[in-house]
């Protein structure tokens, strides 16, 4: 179990920290921090649609890599 340990605690923490990333990047009903990084100022192209889907994408994959490692840990320390 020590060495599921070591692999599950550092993808937890990437993943959170991936994941607080990625949600901050998404431009909601205002603004974002994406439009701090150009994100908004394309306008209604069809480009940033396709970068908010995968944005999009990469937000669920990083939460779900969170979920699961935190269910692992859960296990392990119990």
């Amino acid at each position: 179990m020590d060495i599921l340990k070591y692999i599950m605690l550092p993808l937890f923490f990437l993943s959170g920290l991936s994941m607080t990333v990625f949600v901050l990047l998404h431009s909601g009903r205002g603004s974002g921090l994406s439009s701090a990084f150009g994100g908004s100022s394309i306008g209604g192209l069809s480009g940033t649609q396709a970068v908010q889907k995968n944005l999009d994408r990469i937000t669920i994959a990083s939460a779900v890599v969170f979920v699961v490692s935190t269910l692992v840990l859960i296990f392990i320390y119990k």
